[in-house]
């Protein structure tokens, strides 16, 4: 019996020793995959963390595009259904946290194509605060066992701890706390964060950072772990727009679109309205508006321009292009040609190649016949003898093609090059159009001869004004930009953009001699119309006759107006360029129109640029000019905007300060709750911030026929005309200096 009872247990120790040898095979050859298998079944998982896409500022900090963090709700189907206790206490926190239909929340549950789903979307764009309500409610913060009793308490935790397959998916979504304000230059990125319009696309790259990931994972002890990866945001674009600047140019176009808007051209007052203000010493870009500025928060939204009827005949390819339409920016992506505005370039380079000097006399008779082509100055009649100053004062085409024939093809060509027509001028905005021009084999007389004072190419309103600038700064051509600076998501600086020099076309002393004269045509010419009461400025006036696509030939009365001005004209500081394309006028062949907006505006720009009036201001040049001392710079003197929040907790991100050291809006309405200490400059909003504001200029005394029709010879057909290339194949002026040495 004792022999039986040994082989018997010495059966069972050898089986046990085998099954210990298996399970140690087991474990050494394959114990990851089943470890795996188990853990599979755990509560796991792998996700992104969404990078924050960078803000927008203006020059001054004031944001224009920012992303704010929000939460989509997911609904994790199978892990409540693994246990019915967690089914109804999950229902009830939806229902009561989150304001869901419970019939809603249960179906999506029990239903039988989602139940086993992991990833439900049951609420899109939470707050945070709904979040942080949701997880206080489910950890049972609130409770309080000597309150509310022992059982209750833990029959509540109970409940509580059983909610189950609900977390919060991370997400941004873009604003645009300015709306329309700057929409061609901002322009917006769409619901994956790429850019589309603006420096939105432009730098689409760096405004998008790196997603970040927190995943699970098996170690080599297969034990799971949890990692975290984090996002790297975006970075920071500051601009070199000063919304204070865009605002007064947006009101001023606003203004003139309800003067001469109608109904039946949506209530624009011309097909097309820009203004570019820039620094002429540096090519910063100060500020860029449209009359057809749409809602960035909005950016699909036709309804501007079309019916509803109107947008739902549409399809696809014109729904597209109506978008298009809409988003295009006239200042960069239009070309048109310039008309006279164009004359200062060509006095300005005649001067420096030599091929005039100041005080050479002309002589106009009303045309000039260049080859069998009979071509038309605007006074029909004639100018007259006059100097080289007086055919920029009277913008007289006979003289210019007189210059032009002087200059010969070669130096035009080269000078046009030069002063960066013909090619895009690489501004940070997307869709540059380089306009088109004539090339050393295409342009002959009568091309050369239009050509002088503005017509036979074309340009974008960004070109012109970098090339004006040019003129007038001594000379220096700097590079175009809207982009001042860029910051990291902490704010530290990155790179910050120094004003770059591309080249120097004229001398310092040609400079100067071209600024006396369109000071002279401001003061006495056909700019007089654009004179700001107290200021020195200096210009130049544009009247295009424009093409008719449709038959190719100049379209009878359809004119693009224009006015570029600098000031003070003596050391410019700021550049203004307006251009009216097709006023809603009987007569649209008028620069006034341009005119007068540039004086408004520059009314209301130059006392917050810092530049004060140093000329006395006549009654004769009031009544001239149609208005009166309250029109004036002196009664126009209020701070820069700025952002504050009121009595009730509301944010004005348009307040400023009067004269009489009040706070108020853009709507003249008085901002409850803010107080300004004079002595020291600092807002004090109504949530208390100290918000300090430049006054100094509340602290000063305060005592302080058409212009030219540009009747041009029948076009010649350009190839590639009004597409965004160009056509010059002439030589550099750095060729030409090198063939020159040689």
């Amino acid at each position: 019996m004792q022999k039986k009872l040994m082989a018997s247990f010495a059966f069972v120790l050898l089986l046990l020793i085998l099954l210990l040898v298996r399970i140690a095979t087991i474990t050494a050859t394959r114990g990851n995959k089943y470890a795996k298998q188990v853990l599979s079944q755990q509560s796991y998982d792998s996700r992104s963390i969404p990078a924050r896409r960078g803000e927008i500022q203006d020059s001054n900090g004031i944001v224009l595009a920012r992303s704010d963090r929000f939460y989509n709700v997911i609904l994790d189907c199978y892990v409540i259904n693994t246990d019915e206790d967690f089914r109804e206490p999950t229902i009830e926190a939806a229902e009561q946290l989150l304001g869901l239909d419970s019939a809603m929340v249960r179906d999506r549950i029990m239903d039988e194509k989602t139940k086993d789903s992991r990833y439900q979307i049951i609420l899109r764009d939470v707050t945070a605060e709904t979040k942080r309500a949701f997880e206080d409610y489910c950890s049972g913060k609130d409770l309080d066992p000597e309150t509310m009793g022992t059982d209750a308490y833990r029959e509540e935790k109970r409940k509580r701890n059983n909610v189950k397959g609900i977390w919060f998916e991370e997400k941004y979504i873009r604003s645009y706390p300015y709306g329309s304000l700057a929409s061609k230059v901002v322009g917006f990125s769409n619901a994956i964060d790429v850019g589309v319009t603006g420096v939105e696309n432009y730098y689409d790259d760096i405004l998008n950072g790196t997603d970040g990931r927190e995943f699970g994972y098996l170690n080599e002890d297969s034990e799971f772990q949890r990692t975290t990866v984090e996002p790297e945001h975006g970075e920071t674009l500051r601009l070199t727009l000063d919304m204070n600047m865009q605002e007064i140019v947006q009101e001023k176009i606003d203004q003139f679109d309800e003067t001469y808007g109608d109904e039946l051209h949506d209530g624009k007052g011309a097909r097309n309205v820009g203004v570019v203000v820039m620094d002429p010493n540096s090519g910063a870009v100060l500020a860029m508006a449209t009359n057809r500025e749409y809602d960035l928060n909005n950016p699909n939204d036709l309804s501007t321009y079309y019916s509803g009827a109107e947008v739902k005949a549409m399809d696809d390819e014109e729904y597209v292009d109506a978008l298009n339409t809409m988003w295009e920016n006239f200042c960069v992506s239009e070309g048109y040609e310039p008309g006279s505005v164009f004359k200062p370039i060509t006095v300005a380079s005649a001067l420096q190649v030599g091929a005039v000097n100041d005080g050479d006399a002309f002589y106009c008779s009303g045309n000039l016949f260049i080859t069998d082509t009979s071509i038309n100055c605007d006074n029909i009649y004639g100018h007259g003898d006059e100097t080289l100053e007086y055919a920029i004062v009277n913008s007289c085409n006979v003289a210019l093609m007189t210059i032009g024939m002087r200059m010969g093809i070669t130096n035009f060509i080269n000078y046009q090059s030069a002063f960066g027509f013909g090619q895009r001028t690489g501004i940070d905005l997307p869709n540059e159009n380089a306009g088109v021009v004539y090339s050393r084999q295409t342009m002959h007389e009568v091309e050369l001869a239009t050509c002088t004072f503005g017509q036979g190419f074309t340009i974008n309103m960004i070109q012109e004004a970098a090339a004006f600038s040019t003129v007038v700064n001594g000379g220096y051509y700097y590079q175009p930009h809207v982009v001042g600076q860029v910051l990291k998501a902490d704010g530290t600086n990155v790179n910050t953009v120094e004003p770059l020099v591309l080249r120097q076309p004229i001398s310092s002393s040609v400079s100067k001699l071209v600024r006396g004269y369109l000071k002279t045509a401001v003061q006495e010419g056909t700019g007089r119309k654009s004179q700001v009461p107290g200021y020195l400025t200096g210009g130049k006036t544009g009247t295009a006759e424009k093409i008719d696509l449709t038959t190719g030939r100049r379209a009878k009365g359809k004119y693009l107006v224009s006015f570029i001005g600098a000031a003070p004209i003596n050391d410019p500081k700021v550049v203004i360029y307006v251009v009216v394309d097709e006023p809603n006028v009987a007569e649209q062949a008028d620069s006034t129109y341009a005119q007068t907006l540039f004086r408004r505006i520059a009314t209301d720009l130059f006392p917050y640029m810092g530049l004060y009036p140093t000329e006395p201001v006549t009654d004769d040049l009031l009544i001239f000019l149609g208005i009166s001392r309250d029109d004036t710079v002196e009664n126009h003197v209020k701070s820069a905007y700025f952002q504050c929040f009121d009595s009730n907790g509301i944010l004005h991100n348009d307040a400023y300060i009067n004269q009489d050291g009040l706070v108020f809006d853009s709507e003249n309405k008085e901002i409850s709750g803010c107080t300004l200490d004079r002595s020291t400059g600092i807002v004090t909003d109504g949530y208390g911030n100290q918000i300090e504001v430049d006054i100094s200029n509340l602290l000063k005394d305060s005592a302080q026929v058409a212009e030219n029709p540009n009747i041009a010879s029948p076009p010649v057909r350009v190839e590639g005309d009004g597409e965004d290339v160009t056509t010059w194949e002439g030589v550099t002026v750095e060729e030409e200096e090198k063939e020159e040495r040689e």
